[in-house]
């Protein structure tokens, strides 16, 4: 049967395969690679999951690669209805990989992120006076994994940072260090997870793009295989 293709609908089929497989395993990689990194994260800040992210990458990843194996599949075999669902996902993954993208730029750009980030941690603010275990939890991750404890030199105003001065979760005197805490912790967390955010919009918007060219290839591929069959039955 994969003898009656001619060899343009070969090239398109296999240009096809080639863009969708890689765009697959893009996804797929770097989906993983940002789930190993935030499935121990227990807190989230911001209107954007890193977590619920990694697992719509590696999701996409996979259909992009199953959807490789169904086009190759119903091209060669002249099966219809797998050449149908093949298009079918193509263009629902489109459509996903555009809202996220786009979703995850829009966020970034016109500063949404930043701002939900701050919402989300300066409710600490007005607890850090009666700090429960749970608090103290929260507040020890922030100072660990993004260096919330280090402030700016008072004295000199220079804004670079000196010696880390961390917030004492049993001292509730200490309102100086509180404040601090909040500001710097929305400044460093936003600074760590914008990039993030930004990278994941790239990467998002080229694989619709590479997707939507699959989408085209994978299309025209179809139409000739199903004249070049009908054409054969004729005959």
């Amino acid at each position: 049967m994969a003898a009656e293709i001619d060899g343009t609908s070969k090239g398109l089929l296999g240009a096809f395969a080639a863009i969708t497989l890689i765009s697959g395993i893009v996804s797929l990689v770097y989906g993983i690679f940002l789930l190993i990194q935030n499935v121990g994260v227990e807190y989230n800040y911001g209107a954007i999951s890193l977590f619920t992210i990694s697992i719509i990458l590696i999701v996409v990843g996979g259909l992009l690669i199953i959807t490789v194996l169904l086009g190759v599949l119903g091209a060669l075999k002249d099966i219809s209805t797998v050449r149908l669902v093949s298009l079918v996902l193509l263009f629902i993954l489109f459509v996903v990989l555009v809202i996220l993208g786009a979703w995850a730029m829009v966020s970034f750009k016109t500063g949404r992120l930043e701002k939900s980030i701050g919402l989300d941690i300066n409710r600490l603010k007005d607890k850090l006076t009666e700090l429960t275990p749970i608090l103290k939890k929260e507040t020890a991750f922030l100072n660990e994994h993004y260096n919330c404890c280090i402030v700016y030199n008072t004295n000199t105003g220079s804004g670079e940072r000196t010696d880390a001065r961390c917030v004492d979760s049993g001292n509730d005197e200490n309102t100086n260090n509180k404040t601090d805490f909040v500001n710097l912790c929305v400044n460093a967390y936003f600074q760590m997870k914008s990039k993030v955010v930004y990278r994941v919009a790239i990467l998002a918007l080229a694989t619709a793009g590479a997707v939507l060219i699959a989408l085209l290839l994978y299309g025209v591929v179809s139409q000739r295989a199903r004249a070049g069959y009908a054409a054969v039955s004729r005959g």
